[in-house]
């Protein structure tokens, strides 16, 4: 019965998309005046292990597709054909056929064949370009290619009937070239197949491809090096008198008909890791270190832990009741209990972090391919690319931070001709920018190209019915270009014009309770930042009593509290400012914003300074009721989007309680004093 590697097909789905990822970040990072030699390399073994695992996995049209393209990269790191930026284009647009090929395949739908075939001739064209090798002198001959001696333990079980074995020796043969093989009897469990091959891959490069196709644990690799000062012979020779062990005894033999050497070889038991082989121990290491988990699996941990938070909340509740000695014994377990349960919170929310490279990694492409439609030089530089932040942060925000990077190179960046006008380097410079700020991340995309032109934004605006004042700020002008359907671009094309993927980018940002601020210089450039919580499940919060309600205010966006003296608190034509450290700041009620009844709305109380994008501004509040972490549940998911509110939580006593926005109570409270005062110079009563 045939080797089942059902139950792997996932792994190696995973593990070939991240070959091609790999692969394209290479090409797109290759130096074409002075191709690095282990980054060509790492082109080819990442095209290599494709191969290995579609012919194990019995993928024929992406076994031999794969194979055409290693044969052409083979010559590049050969220096028999050079690399070139149209051949750079053929290799990019091979691996996006690779990647769509495999989804096809995971999704068990058919695959393009008309795209891989078109491709297919595409490489067979690069062997036009193949330069002449050098001449060499007459009394050196080519050398051979390196040959291994591999010894691999099969069950007996598995391998009973002669279609197994014929199958095995199929995929070994899509190795190389196969010769002197055999098999024979080890004990009653076990069967030993034994082959010489001719390959030109190394021994890691053959080591890998074999654990696509047998369990790692049974193979033995033998390299039969030549011998320093070795008699040259002719290359694709199968004389066996020209192969000897290797100089620094690296990998052993296995008895074969080879003359002997002065020291006797000895095989490796199968099954069992050599104690002087380091590089089979530290993979060893390596691949113990890490295991693939479905995200669902850790989804449901993070709910799991969310429910034993509001639980760990209802007994500290239920404990407020009991006598007092009674209530300090179990302070000390409940104590306990928090700090556990944080601390696997903290632990099981890390492994849901990942860095925002995931999202990073696809721009270098992205940036090539535009600039070259459009007829412009752009470098682009990225930073911070090992910030961590929640993967479901991460897949929402890809959408938003690639339409922005390409506004940029279309809108922003110039043509050379324009920016060497303009006193410019023809060259744009794009950096895309991640950093934790607080309990947030910001990422900040810049151009150092022709800014947003407001005359422009205000005509296109009022062209579609918009409200855009002369007396508006330049900030408030910028966000205009989030508006549905608007665009200041002259023509539509299939890069730009209809008005959409701004408006995704403010759509997606705000989903995830982000904020985005726009900083533009016309001449100069764009700086547009997006702001956003690190993870989406649980937050350190502040309970706060309103008109007899539980409020929740995010711990990160409070400055302080305090109870105001009456004398610090001011009206500006209308509206209420406190003074805070020398800052007046406008002071919001919330009461008044929901419509509570009740409650705190002009002079008693406490206040509670929040800050959001530079921005402060006091809230009126009833009363602090203490500070503790919350499970946020989404209630636009459960009811509908509220303004004002980011989700809800549970207490510890059962109640729901709205997680306010500090974001917009902010801007609600600035707005409303710019329109009741319009400028503190106005007077205060």
């Amino acid at each position: 019965m045939a080797l089942d590697l059902s139950r792997f097909a996932k792994a190696f789905f995973e593990e070939a998309q991240e070959h091609i990822s790999a692969l394209e970040t290479l090409l797109v990072a290759v130096n074409l005046r002075a191709p690095d030699a282990e980054a060509l390399n790492a082109i080819f073994r990442a095209v290599h292990s494709v191969k290995g695992g579609a012919a194990a996995f019995g993928h024929k049209a992406l076994s031999e597709f794969t194979h055409d393209f290693e044969t052409i990269l083979d010559r590049v790191r050969k220096g028999k054909l050079t690399l070139t930026k149209p051949m750079v284009n053929i290799f990019l647009r091979a691996g996006d056929v690779m990647r769509h090929h495999l989804l096809a395949l995971e999704k068990e739908v058919e695959p393009d064949a008309a795209a891989m075939q078109a491709l297919r001739l595409s490489l067979a064209d690069l062997t036009a370009a193949e330069l002449e090798p050098p001449p060499l002198l007459e009394e050196v001959e080519p050398a051979p290619p390196p040959r291994f001696r591999i010894e691999i333990h099969l069950e007996k079980a598995q391998y009973a009937s002669d279609e197994a074995l014929a199958e095995l020796k199929g995929d070994i043969a899509g190795l190389g070239e196969v010769v002197d093989m055999s098999t024979h009897s080890i004990d009653e469990r076990l069967l030993a197949f034994v082959f010489n091959l001719n390959t030109d891959i190394d021994a890691d490069e053959l080591r890998e491809s074999l654990e696509f196709i047998v369990p790692a644990e049974a193979i033995t690799i033998a390299a039969n090096e030549r011998r320093a000062g070795a008699a040259r012979t002719p290359a694709g020779s199968t004389d066996a008198g020209m192969f000897a062990d290797d100089a620094d005894g690296g990998f052993g033999f296995f008895d074969s008909p080879a003359p002997p050497s002065p020291e006797p070889p000895r095989a490796t038991p199968a099954y069992a890791a050599p104690a002087a082989d380091a590089d089979v121990q530290l993979s060893s290491l390596v691949d113990a270190s890490s295991i693939r988990v479905n995200v669902a699996k850790v989804d449901q941990l993070i709910n799991l832990v969310g429910e034993l938070v509001i639980a760990e909340a209802m007994v500290s509740q239920a404990a407020i009741g009991l006598d007092p000695d009674q209530q300090t014994r179990l302070a000390a377990g409940l104590g306990q209990l928090e700090r556990n349960t944080r601390d696997l919170q903290d632990a099981i929310l890390a492994i849901r972090m990942l860095p925002i490279s995931f999202v990073f990694s696809r721009l270098p492409r992205l940036t090539r391919d535009l600039a070259e439609r459009l007829g412009k030089d752009v470098d682009l530089e990225m930073l911070g690319e090992d910030t961590e932040l929640d993967k479901s942060v991460i897949e929402k925000i890809a959408d938003p931070l690639t339409h922005l990077v390409r506004n940029a190179i279309d809108h922003g960046i110039e043509t050379p001709q324009e920016r060497i006008a303009n006193g410019k380097p023809a060259t744009g410079m794009l950096t895309v920018r991640a950093a934790h700020q607080g309990g947030s991340i910001a990422i900040t995309v810049t151009d150092d190209g022709a800014g947003l032109s407001r005359d422009r934004i205000v005509a296109k605006a009022r062209e579609l019915g918009l409200d855009a004042g002369d007396s508006w700020s330049d900030e408030e002008i910028w966000q205009l270009i989030f508006t549905p359907g608007f665009s200041t671009a002259a023509a539509v094309t299939d890069v730009s014009g209809r008005g959409v993927g701004m408006d995704v980018v403010w759509q997606n940002v705000h989903a995830l309770g982000g904020k985005i601020e726009i900083d533009s210089i016309t001449g100069q450039g764009t700086s547009i930042l997006i702001r956003l919580p690190l993870t989406l499940a649980i937050l350190d919060g502040m309970s706060v009593s309103i008109s007899g309600e539980t409020y929740i205010l995010p711990l990160a966006n409070i400055a302080q509290s305090l109870q105001p003296e009456e004398s610090d608190i001011k009206t500006v034509n209308g509206s209420q400012v406190v003074l805070v450290r020398d800052e007046y700041l406008p002071i919001t009620s919330v009461a008044e914003l929901f419509n509570l009844e009740g409650g705190q709305r002009d002079g008693d109380g406490i206040l509670v300074v929040l800050e959001m994008d530079d921005k402060r501004a006091a809230v009126r509040v009833d009363d602090l009721l203490g500070q503790h972490q919350v499970v946020l549940k989404s209630l636009e998911a459960n009811f509908r989007k509220v303004k004002g509110v980011t989700g809800a939580t549970i207490l510890g006593d059962g109640r729901v309680a709205f997680i306010l926005d500090a974001g917009y109570l902010v801007s609600v409270a600035h707005s409303v004093a710019r329109e009741k005062a319009g400028a503190l110079a106005g007077g205060i009563a």
